[in-house]
């Protein structure tokens, strides 16, 4: 009963940050005054209420419908909640109401219908735990064999995203005016999203092939399967901290210097990282089936690309175009966040990242199941 009610409690959760960004960023309803709460101390009371209801009325749906009992019952939970909400708090917006019922609905129907749960979460990461060491070795043995045949070894890493970076400056320097980033160098500006964005091409490109590459040792010998993925997601995370040394020497030299709000960029990190593994999952066992998921990919990200705020400022957008753009591309928020912290030394906007919040939730949780239900059948491809 505790592992249920945790999962309606974070599908409620995950509904009430979605409605939350949605009533405070899109211009819709009426107007909000200053001094609206968008989640105040009772909503949480009244989440794990909710959630404690969802998981006692589970058993009871189980015996009629038992492949449909945890989504009818995690429905039960959100319209308790949204009735609490409309009769226990009259002031709170109807309309964030709606959204939330929305939102929760189709996260549930997601996570907790559409979602093979063969294994749980808990049982497979301790699995994954116990085969840590497998995979630090193999991306130690990948970052090295990778560059041990160049002259220039790992400084590679730094040496294209840089050049990149210095040309892009001296091209988009006759472009924009340095008001339209906030007066601060391009480089940086730059640099800064850029450094992120590589990380996501990067562990997306690769993890989609990771699978597909591997197909022999699969045959050959028993592991957990998604340390497959993983070792590439590392892979990444060396390249990044390597990248990150070097745009923070570039930044000081220009005249940014690191600042107390570095302190969100490991939160920031962890998002994009859950957000990416979820990609990768899927992208990974799915291309084993597909193969053409290889090049649907790449037609993905160069259009992520453009729709992301990488070479341009998402404030030259208008306002709702801005929002917009920032609640369908989950990187778009994130590299905005990157920059506030990084570049314009403040704090990031969250109500923004809620919903790239959730959708990494969402993903990660679904592909993970996804792929451990699934994996045994990786062994019948060649």
């Amino acid at each position: 009963m505790l592992a249920n009610g945790t999962a309606y409690a974070l599908v409620l959760l995950g509904g009430l940050l979605v409605a939350a960004q949605l009533r405070l960023k899109v211009t819709a309803g009426a107007e909000l005054g200053e001094t609206y709460s968008a989640h105040p101390p009772l909503l949480f009371f009244l989440l794990i209420l909710s959630a404690a209801a969802a998981a006692v009325l589970y058993p009871f749906v189980a015996a009629q419908r038992p492949k449909w009992a945890r989504f009818i019952a995690g429905v039960g939970g959100v319209v308790m909640l949204a009735g609490s909400l409309v009769v226990l708090t009259p002031d709170f917006s109807q309309l964030q109401v709606f959204y939330f019922a929305i939102s929760s609905t189709v996260i549930g129907f997601i996570t907790l219908r559409l979602t093979p749960a063969k294994y749980s979460l808990h049982s497979s990461g301790q699995l994954l735990w116990k085969n840590r060491s497998l995979l630090a070795l193999w991306v130690r043995y990948n970052i090295l064999s990778r560059y041990s045949q160049t002259a220039l070894g790992i400084l590679w890493i730094v040496m294209l995203p840089v050049a990149t970076s210095l040309i892009l400056t001296f091209v988009f320097s006759y472009i924009l005016s340095p008001a339209d980033i906030g007066n601060v160098p391009f480089v940086s500006f730059f640099l800064t999203g850029m450094m992120f964005w590589s990380l996501f091409l990067q562990g997306i490109s690769n993890g989609t092939v990771s699978i597909v590459a591997n197909l022999g040792l699969i045959n050959q010998i028993y592991f957990p399967r998604e340390i497959l993925v993983l070792v590439k997601l590392g892979e990444g995370l060396v390249d990044l901290a390597f990248i990150f040394v070097v745009t923070v020497g570039i930044n000081m030299v220009v005249g940014v210097y690191p600042n107390p709000n570095y302190i969100y960029l490991p939160i920031l990190l962890l998002i994009q990282l859950i957000l990416m593994l979820g990609i990768m999952l899927f992208t990974g066992y799915l291309a084993v089936l597909i193969r053409d998921i290889q090049q649907l990919t790449i037609v993905f990200l160069q259009m992520m690309f453009y729709l992301t705020p990488v070479m341009y400022p998402i404030d030259i957008l208008t306002p709702n175009l801005a929002e917009l753009v920032k609640f369908l591309n989950p990187m778009a928020a994130l590299i905005n966040a990157y920059r506030d912290v990084m570049v314009y030394n403040r704090a990031p906007d969250f109500v923004s990242l809620y919903l790239p919040i959730v959708v990494s939730g969402v993903l990660f949780y679904s592909g993970y199941m996804f792929f451990k239900a699934n994996e045994r059948k990786l062994a019948d491809f060649r």
